[in-house]
């Protein structure tokens, strides 16, 4: 595994570890693969890309690993996804960037895909599955006709879960009446179209930081309009880490009034119902409770656990090949069916979450939103 351990990223990829470290000693303790314990080799690639891949080279190389699994961080797997395919040491990513997989995947167009890295997969909702299962539920759930997206046309998982949310909206008979640039500075024309175009909501899908000014603008100047955003919006505020997360509105949100009774999606809630049945183990384990980042270390290894199982050996392209064809994984939220052309779960739930009173709130811990079928 190479993570980030001790840079910007850090709590994030130290929880994503001890997933996986809790995992393999579970794994271990009721007598590993066919009696064959299994090791964990672990690099701290501090939020760096370049890092990232002299990781993945050495754990491919030199230590022999039958599977890597990589960090959360895109860059990161954007930049080791085609030395996997080079080294045929399958990478199974925490990044939520669907290029990770399938590197020509074209904004405007999420699907079809384009080609599959061989060796590349992703194990938890990728950008453009959290944005549709999220227009899914806005179109499912509200009475709202005209959508919106803000965006940032210069980060490409933000155009990638706007052009993602437009078509399922589009698809529904609903309306997207403005797709809008988020500016670096003055929103005055950004908030000029959306006024004009009449909208209901908007899904503001950038950074965290960039949501938070957006959020606040809009409602300022367009006080009905319900606020959508996407995962960047969980960002608690310092000091408000730790145990506080796995209880429903315990976390204090850093949007703060502005963006106060609106809704998100991520891909895993922070008091998600599955974090308790591993919580007594973690916290024996770690001393503290599990957080929501914890989940896709878990499944990580549990998916190249079970890959390796089924192959029947620890060979890297037979291990990809497991991988591949895997079915009816039973991951954190449910069962995992591979998709190969994309190689991310088939469907996979979503968490549905709140804003209210300036606290995070799980509406729907999981959500899970299948789209209809093109006759």
């Amino acid at each position: 595994m190479y993570a980030d351990l001790s840079s910007t990223g850090a709590r994030e990829g130290n929880d994503a570890l001890k997933g996986a470290e809790l995992r393999i000693d579970q794994t271990n303790t009721s007598g590993g693969i066919g009696g064959r314990q299994i090791e964990l080799v672990v690099r701290d690639t501090k939020q760096n890309a370049t890092e990232a891949v002299k990781a993945f080279t050495q754990l491919a190389q030199e230590e022999g690993v039958c599977a890597v699994i990589g960090s959360v961080v895109p860059n990161s797997g954007l930049a080791v996804s085609p030395v996997a395919d080079l080294s045929k040491v399958p990478l199974v990513s925490l990044s939520v960037d669907d290029r990770v997989a399938n590197p020509d995947m074209k904004p405007e167009s999420p699907e079809p895909p384009g080609p599959v890295r061989l060796f590349a997969f992703l194990v938890q909702p990728s950008a453009t599955q959290t944005a549709a299962s999220f227009a899914g539920y806005a179109v499912e759930r509200f009475m709202m006709k005209r959508y919106a997206t803000l965006y940032d046309p210069v980060n490409p998982i933000s155009i990638l879960q706007a052009h993602a949310f437009e078509n399922v909206v589009r698809k529904s008979g609903r309306i997207v009446a403005a797709s809008v640039v988020l500016p670096e500075g003055d929103m005055t024309a950004s908030l000029r179209t959306l006024r004009d175009a009449g909208i209901d909501a908007v899904y503001i899908c950038a950074s965290t930081e960039k949501d938070i000014a957006a959020a606040k603008a809009i409602r300022e100047a367009l006080p009905q309009a319900v606020l959508l955003g996407n995962q960047a919006w969980y960002a608690p505020l310092d000091g408000q880490a730790g145990s506080a997360e796995s209880v429903s509105g315990g976390a204090r949100s850093a949007f703060g009034d502005s963006a106060n009774n609106s809704w998100f999606c991520m891909p895993v809630s922070p008091d998600d119902p599955g974090l308790a049945d591993i919580a007594p183990s973690f916290v024996v384990r770690f001393g503290e409770k599990p957080r929501h980042a914890v989940v896709p270390g878990w499944d990580a290894a549990g998916l190249i656990i079970e890959a390796v199982r089924r192959a029947g050996t620890s060979s890297p392209p037979r291990v990809r090949d497991a991988l591949e064809q895997m079915t009816a994984f039973p991951a954190h939220q449910g069962q995992f069916d591979m998709d190969r052309k994309t190689h991310r779960s088939v469907f996979v739930p979503v968490a549905i979450m709140r804003i209210v009173g300036g606290a995070y709130v799980t509406a729907e811990a999981r959500y899970l939103y299948k789209p209809p079928r093109t006759p």
